[in-house]
């Protein structure tokens, strides 16, 4: 009797045994965690990348072109898509817009437009006016309702490490809900879709998790390559040799990579698109909405040294007030356009008041005019 019943408590030690394996064996196979979306323009409290990222020369003055070869995969053939509203209205507004001084610009570099670019040590033309290049679309649609954005987070904005708190940022990110669709800035070629965990595109692999990046078919004035990247999606819809054409569809918002809430990583790169020291600010080429323009400005202390990761108040007699960085060392490039130490794109047009403390103590007010559709400057030299 004894030998029994010893036996019959191993059969039930085996079945809770089994039972439990294949509760295990469930959850491993059902499917990945949901990550939480992040609150409205929160993602400075998500982005967490402590690894410090290679060191960039100053892109100043812009390299010379260097021949790219053509996507290694095959081309294939999408079919055109009607004009959408953002392509008319890019249509509509195509052409460089002459940038409004708001203050004297003697050390501004200019315009190159001649094509071959000149040789890197060569100057640029300093008698020729800058001028705007807002030849991206945006990566989501206008949405009035406000369930999927289509403008940047500010807490974490280009060149900046969200007040001190991560790793200089190479690109904007757009927070939206896991899943949405990510479309494409303009139309070009696929050059690269899927995992960056064996080729490189970021300090380290698995940095930008899944991601596409597209040649552009309208090159930069140097007649270098123009690519925009789009990192941490959740699905890539597209395959590198790809046709792509405006505001198609060519993936998912997610938060593989690095992110650590769902949101797009977005980047533009010139001339090589591998390189990480290559990125430029997507506020000086993505246009616009209508009655919204962008500012962008030098900041140096009161010997003309730049300040870095300096924070920036942007104040509006009839709005909320906005606050951007300054670029928080050389690893970010600046455009070799306007030179800028810092911008904040989607400022409703009007007149606005620019106030720079230091340890609470009001070192810099002036005042900005912010006209619709153009880059906006002003220079701040702290007393």
């Amino acid at each position: 009797m004894g030998r029994l019943r010893v036996v019959w408590v191993a059969w039930i030690i085996l079945a809770l045994s089994m039972t439990a394996c294949g509760q295990e064996l469930r959850a491993a196979s059902a499917g990945p965690t949901i990550v939480p979306s992040p609150t409205e323009d929160a993602l400075a409290t998500l982005i967490a990348v402590q690894q410090q990222a290679t060191r960039a020369p100053s892109a100043t003055p812009w390299p010379s072109a260097t021949p790219t070869p053509p996507p290694s995969a095959t081309p294939t053939s999408t079919p055109a898509q009607q004009p959408t509203a953002i392509a008319l209205l890019l249509d509509a507004q195509a052409g460089a817009t002459p940038y409004p001084t708001n203050t004297p610009r003697s050390t501004q570099v200019a315009l190159q437009t001649s094509t071959p670019a000149p040789a890197a040590d060569a100057p640029f033309d300093q008698t020729r006016q800058p001028q705007d290049h807002y030849w991206l679309a945006r990566p989501f649609p206008r949405d009035s309702s406000g369930s999927v954005r289509d403008y940047a987070s500010r807490n974490y904005p280009y060149g900046s490490t969200g007040g001190g708190q991560f790793q200089t940022h190479h690109g904007i990110d757009i927070q939206n809900p896991l899943g949405t669709a990510v479309l494409a800035a303009a139309s070009g070629w696929v050059i690269y879709a899927g995992s960056d965990s064996i080729t490189q595109f970021g300090p380290l692999t698995d940095f930008y998790g899944n991601l596409v990046v597209i040649e552009h078919d309208q090159r930069a004035p140097t007649g270098e390559p123009l690519y925009t990247l789009y990192g941490h999606l959740s699905r890539v819809d597209v395959a590198a040799g790809q046709r792509i054409e405006l505001q198609q569809r060519i993936g998912q918002v997610g938060a593989t990579g690095v992110a650590l809430g769902s949101h797009l990583h977005l980047e533009v790169r010139i001339g090589n698109p591998y390189d990480y020291s290559r990125t430029y600010n997507p506020d000086l080429w993505i246009r616009p909405w209508p009655t919204f323009g962008t500012l962008a400005g030098h900041i140096t202390d009161a010997h003309g040294n730049r300040l870095h990761d300096t924070a920036i108040t942007i104040q509006s007699a009839t709005g909320p007030s906005r606050m951007t960085y300054s670029y928080a060392d050389e690893t970010v490039n600046s455009d070799p356009y306007y030179g800028e130490h810092f911008t904040h794109g989607d400022l409703p047009e009007g007149e606005y008041t620019v106030l720079v403390r230091k340890q609470g103590v009001l070192r810099f007010k002036g005042t900005v005019t912010i006209v619709a559709g153009q880059t906006n400057w002003i220079d701040i030299r702290l007393n």
